[in-house]
């Protein structure tokens, strides 16, 4: 009766406990400011803790640090993290700390202890915990991170204690503590405005360095097991760069002097939503605070999707399309913190979004890095831009150019073509090599090819550094000799090259460019002698440049098909429009960066296996599925109509999904919940069966905010020519239709909301 009590009693405990709210998350804060250092002569008779002595241990050497100069903003910037912690981010006055640096609050053992008992041990799973420290920072020298860091220094702060004889805290002894919180399941932010450098002065006058001399009298041997917190969720930003001082400003708007850093993140935070996630925080920061110091870089450590949430974990406000920070005003001339690796160009027309209001238009004017573009204000230009004001992409002019470079080379003698060709069809050559037919399946050992810079023929074995020896007569009695010096059976693939009559015709045009070097092209023109034997037969095809290295390319054709010589002109024309077009979804890039969290992913319907990448067989049939990654907040996600296409290895391109009917995801059924990670496009089980052709089939995923008219006209082609169909109204349509006609020119006025994403998939003959 005893023991069924008991159980019965454990249940009902559980029932009731589920019965219970789910706990409420408790935010903490440890924050530390530190202007004025305690003094050796104002304390003579100072002790040092134990845990002080026990540090001791650690270092080699005596601490000898005289001087330590005081600050006027660390205290300041104290005061207001916690004050806008309270009003904006809902932290209770209660569960935060400030240790000031007056007195001997924020001594090393204090900043520890805190660290240790008051965000990790008192935090329990699903709690936030931020560490801030304003103040002067070192480094000490490690002899054990030449391991680790090329200069062999590790960054410290400076605690108020430091002149006592008391060891900085160093960033080793931080991790450690850092790296509890992801375990316990903490969600950790830590923020530091100082200094990780020593004393170098790339200070700017009227502002002081948060930089103490490091102490040349002391070293460490120390290592970190594990991984770094960074790589486990822990969010750290900091003011400046390992080998910099951060600086202070002795005037601010902010009653008084603060730390640049801090200034800047205060004023970004105030005008921000709370919810805003870090890369935008940071992305204001960075621009704001480099308005005043140019020299110094903050940095951002966020990983395991930090920077896509909120600054203390939280999902992020909706809207992640790309965005860039005004870094600098010089009269009606913008300094963008943006540049190419955003996709900006000349006439792109970005829309401010912080601060929302008044509405504001710029346009880019010039880009000049990969980071870098000058902008001016569009319309009404009274309306002023500032330094940390945040843009985005509203739309642009989308430049096209050449989609494929060809190498044609030079063409040879027609006496030439045919003494290789005699040579090909003598069976006495082949009693010392074998002939590659076709390099694209069949590696070869070695090359004869044309040179025409000396008008002779060249043998060199297959590799990048090889040296060619020149063959005076091209015969069989030259290449049995030169086959005989390898010391074995080579496998020689003969490189015809194209009579003048063809290189003539070869001007394709329209999107294709014919280079003059092999370095610049995407595939080059190979010529063989037929296949079938027949006597004087030549055939062409293009390749791929490095298809001899690596005839197993896996994003793209390695060749067209050998057209023979009668029919080359044209066809191979035709051919390299194809390409051509592929080339242009293939290089066509998102306006946005991972704007849409979802993307590809296809299920086996035999096994169940979800496949996003790799290979598939012959015969096999897949479900096709839009699936997010964990990492990515589904919350808000913009619906967007999905077009799916899928161009073979032959150049064909098929619809698969998108006719404009149950095409647009998250479906409006998810709209009342949290989305699923996971869509099937179609309620068939089997959407794709995997055939011939073999070989990279590339899948293009487009997410078009507005539907796309006609998409089986623009996303279907059969590699030769586009089926024809109006030209449509809609600027994106436009672009799209674009490409896969392979067409020049630019497109304009592209909306910013959309993106596409490729998935590439080696398909295989079923095994036997």
């Amino acid at each position: 009766m005893t023991g069924s009590f008991l159980r019965s009693g454990a249940l009902f405990a559980a029932l009731a406990a589920l019965a219970l709210p789910a706990r409420a998350e408790v935010r903490r804060a440890l924050i530390v400011g530190i202007d004025r250092y305690l003094q050796p002569a104002d304390h003579p008779d100072y002790k040092l803790s134990d845990r002080a002595r026990v540090r001791l241990k650690a270092i080699q050497g005596t601490p000898g640090r005289r001087i330590i100069p005081k600050l006027d903003g660390a205290s300041n910037d104290a005061r207001a993290m916690k004050e806008i912690l309270i009003e904006r981010f809902g932290f209770d006055e209660s569960n935060i700390i400030v240790l000031p640096g007056s007195d001997r609050e924020a001594s090393a053992d204090n900043i520890l202890q805190l660290l240790q008992s008051h965000l990790i041990d008192a935090a329990q799973p699903g709690d936030v915990s931020l560490f801030y420290y304003a103040g002067h920072g070192s480094r000490i020298r490690n002899r054990a991170a030449k391991n680790e860091n090329t200069s062999g220094i590790d960054s410290t702060i400076v605690p108020a204690d430091a002149l006592l004889g008391v060891p900085d805290v160093r960033s080793k002894e931080l991790a450690r503590i850092y790296a509890q919180a992801p375990k316990k399941g903490i969600t950790l932010t830590v923020i530091q405005d100082s200094c990780y450098s020593g004393g170098m002065s790339r200070g700017i006058a009227a502002r002081k360095i948060r930089a103490a001399p490091g102490d040349d009298e002391i070293s460490v041997d120390e290592t970190l097991t594990g991984p770094l917190p960074e790589d486990q969720g822990v969010l750290v930003i900091s003011a400046s760069q390992d080998y910099e001082p951060a600086a202070e400003m002795l005037d601010s708007d902010l009653n008084g002097p603060h730390g640049v850093f801090t200034w800047a993140l205060l004023h970004v935070l105030g005008a921000s939503s709370p919810n805003d996630s870090v890369d935008r925080i940071f992305q204001r920061t960075r621009a704001l605070m480099q308005s005043v110091v140019p020299g110094q870089e903050p940095v951002l450590l966020a990983k395991q999707g930090r920077s896509g949430r909120g600054l203390f974990g939280q999902t992020a406000s909706a809207g992640r399309a790309g965005t860039v920070a005004a870094s600098r005003v010089a009269g009606q001339v913008v300094k963008l913190n943006g540049g190419l690796a955003m996709n900006l160009h000349d006439g792109c027309v970005l829309k401010r979004i912080a601060p929302f209001s008044p509405a504001l238009e710029i346009r880019i004017r010039s880009v000049s890095g990969l980071a870098s573009a000058d902008a001016v204000v569009s319309g009404d230009a009274s309306t002023p831009v500032r330094p940390g004001d945040l843009f985005q992409v509203a739309s642009c002019t989308v430049p096209l150019g050449d989609q494929l470079r060809v190498f044609v080379g030079a063409s040879a003698p027609k006496s030439e073509v045919d003494r290789a060709l005699t040579l090909a069809a003598d069976p006495n050559a082949r009693a010392s090599l074998d002939w590659s037919a076709d390099p694209t399946n069949q590696r070869p050992t070695h090359i004869v090819s044309w040179d025409p810079s000396r008008s002779a023929w060249t043998w060199r074995e297959n590799r990048p550094d090889a040296e060619p020896e020149w063959i005076r007569k091209l015969d069989t009695g030259a290449i049995s000799r030169l086959a005989a010096k390898t010391g074995g059976r080579p496998r020689v693939f003969l490189w015809i090259p194209a009579p003048q009559a063809l290189t003539d015709s070869l001007r394709p045009g329209e999107n294709v460019a014919v280079v003059s070097s092999l370095a610049q092209a995407d595939y080059v023109l190979l010529g063989r002698p037929c296949a079938a034997a027949q006597t004087g037969c030549v055939e062409y095809a293009w390749a791929l440049p490095d298809v001899f290295a690596n005839p197993e390319q896996l994003d793209r054709p390695v060749r067209t098909d050998w057209i023979p010589l009668a029919s080359a002109p044209d066809a191979l024309r035709s051919a390299a429009f194809g390409l051509a077009r592929i080339a242009g979804w293939s290089r066509l890039r998102s306006p946005e960066s991972d704007n849409w969290p979802y993307h590809l992913a296809l299920q086996n319907t035999k096994s169940g296996a979800i496949l996003e990448s790799g290979a598939v067989t012959g015969g096999e049939c897949y479900k096709l599925l839009l699936r997010s990654d964990a990492a990515n907040s589904e919350r808000g996600a913009p619906a967007r109509r999905v077009y799916l296409f899928a161009v073979d290895s032959f150049g064909k391109s098929t619809l698969l999904f998108g006719n404009n009917l149950e095409n647009e995801f998250p479906p409006f059924s998810a709209a009342d919940g949290d989305p699923a990670k996971t869509f099937p496009l179609t309620g068939r089980d089997c959407d794709l069966e995997i055939s011939e052709p073999y070989g990279a089939d590339n899948y293009f995923l487009l997410a078009s905010a507005t539907p796309i008219d006609n998409p089986d006209t623009i996303f279907t082609f059969d590699g030769v020519r586009t089926r024809g169909g109006p030209a449509p109204s809609d600027p994106l349509a436009r672009l799209l239709q674009s490409v896969s006609l392979g067409t020049r020119g630019s497109v304009s006025n592209v909306p910013a909301n959309w993106s596409i994403q490729r998935t590439t998939l080696v398909s295989r003959p079923p095994a036997h």
